[in-house]
């Protein structure tokens, strides 16, 4: 996780983060800052909402300009017919008499409410954007733990050293968000000197709480314990995750075999419709004749 100092960023991000890093201080941003640990960006959590907050004002005042400009300029018959149909197809709002409004004041507040409305998607959408990237980290630790699990038990039988064992690990991109987590885990143990605070910090930011947490501080608990402990965790622990990915797996495969079903009877379903309609046009003359 990035932690850049102000001398180091780019003259932009520079006055970006002069102007904006106080709100990550606030309390508003707490959730937010739970999903930048789990979305693991270069950037700092100050620095990527400095640039949310700039994008976000950059919008906003486009915006607001555009609907002033857009509103000062359109002729007042279409201006009228605008206001005239929010003051009689909105409800509550068709219940008041509203006095003439001057052409000024309307676009002003067109675009003061167009652009704040703006700045507050932009807000939305930074933070979208985190819980997202957290998301799909959380998905590709799930389907590479397993594996990497794996590679650690037969790693183990051969190899005492936990530190080379996460290296050999985090050495293979196909294990994906699961090797880089172990690099984190490297990184921080070299900062630290300590293999468990590496351990005890990833588990504590990673995405996956639910696999990846839980398996490092268990690998950490054993690890301490013995050679032999380890290799039986990591044994066992392969197996259960294998086990729990085979029946993901099976849950996927019926949601899309229910899918194609459901595409297959969306597709029958009219034709078999314009059949019995055509039917029904053959048979009802007969059957309207009197006996």
């Amino acid at each position: 996780m990035a932690t850049e100092t102000p001398r180091q960023l780019n003259p932009l991000d520079r006055g970006l983060y002069a102007l904006f890093a106080q709100h990550a201080d606030s309390g508003r941003h707490d959730g937010d800052r739970v999903r930048y640990r789990a979305a693991d960006l270069d950037a700092s959590f100050e620095l990527y909402l400095a640039r949310t907050y700039g994008l976000a004002w950059v919008t906003g005042l486009a915006g607001c300009l555009f609907l002033l400009v857009v509103t000062a300029v359109v002729p007042p018959s279409v201006l009228a017919e605008v206001v005239a149909f929010f003051q009689n197809g909105v409800p509550i709002v068709n219940q008041v008499h509203w006095p003439v409004v001057p052409r000024p004041v309307v676009a002003v507040g067109a675009g003061l409410v167009g652009g704040g409305t703006l700045r507050l998607l932009v807000l939305r959408a930074g933070s979208t954007y985190l819980r997202w990237v957290g998301k799909a980290r959380r998905s590709d630790i799930e389907a590479t733990l397993p594996g990497a699990v794996r590679y650690l038990r037969v790693l183990a039988s051969g190899e005492h050293d936990q530190r080379a064992m996460l290296r050999r690990v985090a050495d293979q991109d196909a294990y994906g968000e699961t090797a880089v987590a172990f690099q984190r885990i490297l990184n921080r143990a070299a900062l630290t000197g300590s293999l468990d605070e590496g351990l005890e910090h990833v588990a504590s930011e990673t995405p996956s709480r639910d696999l990846l947490a839980p398996f490092l501080l268990k690998f950490r608990e054993h690890a301490n314990q013995s050679a032999d402990a380890l290799e039986g965790y990591l044994q066992m622990e392969g197996r259960l995750l294998s086990h729990e990915q085979s029946r993901r797996h099976e849950r996927a495969t019926g949601f899309l075999e229910l899918l194609a079903e459901l595409f297959v009877v969306l597709l029958v379903l009219p034709a078999l419709l314009v059949l019995i309609v055509t039917i029904m046009g053959v048979l009802s003359p007969g059957l309207s004749e009197q006996v």
